[in-house]
């Protein structure tokens, strides 16, 4: 966790301020000022700064700030009484060492308490700010979310309402008519189906992995009739895996790309396979289809796949991520990861 420099300000105003209210209280009680009370001031705000530093250290390392407020809670109060017996016992032997057996000051069980309250205090005040700033990256994360969200589902309707998608669509089902009503009644359902999807894409961060393969489902049916023989589709589904969530059309999107910068380039056409596999901590679904992939190449496909990866890193931070590359000479590999602990089940 990268320290701030609000931190170290902080720390210094804080114990100086403590400093300050504590040489007050000794000025009211008619002590002297000597330089055992010097000493002891300078040697408290010494102690204070090293010993709440490495507290904070501790309180990273064991990862407190990733629990919930009950549970720090005993954690914090037991946390303070011994920072309060490592203060005090490292005051002592210094202090010692210092002035002998003339100590200004002897152990008592309010010496005690004062350190485990002001250890506590320190705590409460560490906490408070962690949680605040916690919650502001949060409402920035959904305000970047949303305004994602916006924008892709803008773009969503530009590809999707594309008169060459419409045109095209129509034109396979005009086709179906008169050769295969029902199939043509179908393939107006399913275009349909995949236009409300886009429609309703940006009401939603989240869906069901399994109501994302339907959509897809529909939208293969549409090209499978556009292209007939020269378009195969597989799939091997993972049980369970449906359960995982999946930012809205991701996987269309994906798919699209794949029929759009594979398929449709080759004379023969090719092969679609959807496969997931399932496991402790997430799902991965791989979408292997004919063709070549080239990393150089500046396309639609390119500003696609970033659009992808932006999308799943804001809905799942570093553990949600897209890769691509050729597996073997004559197919594209496409892996998407959806951690599964972001599921709401």
């Amino acid at each position: 966790m990268k320290t701030s420099r609000y931190y170290y300000k902080a720390q210094l105003g804080g114990w100086s301020l403590y400093i300050l209210i504590s040489s007050l209280v000794i000025l009211q009680s008619g002590t002297s000022i000597s330089i055992g009370v010097i000493g002891d001031i300078y040697l408290v705000f010494a102690l204070g700064l090293i010993i709440s530093h490495l507290y904070r250290y501790a309180i990273i390392r064991m990862g407190w700030l990733e629990k919930d407020i009950f549970s720090l809670i005993p954690r914090v109060g037991l946390a303070s009484v011994l920072l309060a017996l490592l203060f005090h016992s490292i005051y002592i032997v210094i202090r010692y060492l210092a002035f002998g057996k003339e100590m200004v000051y002897s152990f008592t069980d309010a010496n005690l308490i004062t350190w485990a309250m002001l250890f506590f205090i320190w705590s409460l005040f560490y906490f408070t700010y962690i949680f605040f700033q916690r919650f502001r990256r949060e409402e920035i994360k959904n305000l970047q979310l949303e305004s994602a969200r916006n924008e892709y589902e803008l773009r969503r309707l530009r590809d999707q309402m594309n008169p060459h998608f419409i045109f095209n669509a129509m034109n396979t089902i005009r086709a179906l008519i008169d050769e295969d009503p029902q199939k043509a009644k179908s393939a107006v359902t399913q275009l349909s189906n995949v236009l409300r999807s886009s429609l309703q894409a940006g009401k939603q961060e989240l869906i069901p992995l399994s109501k994302e393969i339907e959509i897809v489902k529909d939208y293969l049916e549409i090209e499978k009739a556009r292209y007939e023989e020269r378009l195969t589709v597989e799939w091997d589904i993972a049980k369970g895996s449906e359960r995982a969530e999946i930012p809205p059309l991701l996987l269309q999107t994906m798919v699209e790309n794949c029929i759009k910068h594979g398929i449709a380039k080759l004379p023969d056409g090719g092969r679609i396979v959807i496969q997931s596999t399932i496991s402790l901590e997430a799902v991965e679904i791989d979408i292997l289809n004919s063709g070549q992939y080239d990393p150089e190449s500046e396309s639609d496909s390119s500003l696609g796949l970033e659009n992808t990866r932006n999308r799943l890193s804001l809905s799942f931070g570093k553990e949600g991520w897209l890769t691509i590359g050729n597996h073997g000479n004559r197919a594209v590999k496409t892996t998407v990861r959806l951690p599964i602990k972001s599921s709401k089940t």
